[in-house]
């Protein structure tokens, strides 16, 4: 089977007890300083084998996707488990990687007889389950699912290079190198960081410097929201000469969206919607008809104006979207 042989032993010495669906379950995302941690689970027929799967950190991305796409084919079900950054400040990345690991099981397609997790296991038994150290190395069906559990969370982190491209995601993928921190000391921590980690944390303060970078924050978590909502972003701080920018350009379904978006820290002089008025509306209106000049947008689109509040009051987070926030006539 040649050198990269990971063995099936440990599942058939399982199988032969009886248990007929087992579970090989794995995690990507830990150490990172920014974005999700992602758990995969797998099940595989018995006399289902697929060369060249090993533990995901041996492995170029080339290969890696090309093994993904091979076991979401021939496994007899998997799953994907995320949770998100805000998530694991919220909860420690200990109890956020449990959680992605029960999701992903909860969304696997067949009844489990029994799991076998890299590491230290689910504290909840769940199942009859058996905790391998390495077992990314040991087991075919673990090497597997740390391989869904990877490349899942490599295309994420690639999607969000795209509209963080600041950051430099789409090379680390949020993991804490010389040239990512060096991007949060010149950038500050994004929405995507996670503000728990003590290397993010020293930066925090820096978002809230002065009304530049407040407000560059506040585009940051409305891109980020708009995303998580499904919508394709176009442009960011599209400018047009001294008519001034559209902070968002977004597309979702058959609809364009041009976005304003206003951050505010405190509500004494109202919401932070209220700010647009009609001459702001007026001079949206103007560059989102240059925009689709230049870009000779299908005319079948829809259109809408929209406004993303943000409130950043005490540091708490709390986002407002009006999708048709005003019509011009």
């Amino acid at each position: 089977m040649g050198k990269n042989f990971i063995s099936l032993d440990i599942e058939k010495n399982l199988w032969q007890k009886g248990y007929k669906h087992i579970a090989g379950v794995d995690e990507a995302g830990r150490g990172p300083l920014a974005g999700p941690v992602v758990a995969a689970a797998v099940v595989f027929d018995h006399d289902e084998y697929i060369e060249g799967v090993n533990d995901s950190k041996k492995l170029n991305p080339k290969r890696r996707e090309e093994l993904f796409e091979e076991i979401t084919t021939k496994a007899l079900t998997y799953g994907i488990g995320v949770v998100d950054n805000n998530e694991i400040d919220r909860i420690n990345i200990l109890q956020a990687t449990h959680k992605a690991m029960r999701k992903a099981l909860g969304s696997l397609k067949l009844k489990i007889d029994y799991i076998i997790v890299d590491g230290y296991g689910l504290p909840e038994k769940i199942y009859p389950q058996k905790a391998i150290h390495g077992g990314d190395k040991l087991s075919f069906t673990i090497a597997s699912a740390s391989i869904l559990a990877k490349v899942f969370r490599d295309r994420l982190m690639r999607e969000y290079d795209k509209i963080f491209p600041e950051y430099g995601f789409g090379k680390h993928m949020g993991y804490g190198t010389k040239e990512h921190i060096e991007a949060i000391k010149k950038h500050n921590p994004s929405p995507i960081h996670r503000k728990s980690f003590s290397r993010v944390k020293e930066y925090l303060n820096n978002i809230y410097k002065n009304n530049k970078t407040i407000g560059k924050y506040g585009e940051q978590l409305a891109v980020k929201y708009l995303f998580d909502k499904g919508f394709n972003i176009i442009k960011r701080n599209y400018r047009v000469g001294t008519l001034g920018e559209i902070d968002i350009i977004a597309q979702k379904d058959e609809c364009i969206y041009f976005v304003e978006v206003k951050t505010q820290l405190s509500d004494r002089f109202g919401p932070a919607e209220f700010r647009v008025d009609e001459i702001k509306q007026s001079q949206i209106a103007k560059i989102a008809e240059q925009f689709l000049f230049e870009q000779r947008y299908k005319t079948n689109l829809d259109v809408k104006f929209s406004v993303i509040a943000i409130d950043l009051k005490n540091k708490i987070e709390k986002i407002r979207f009006y999708p048709n926030a005003f019509i011009i006539e």
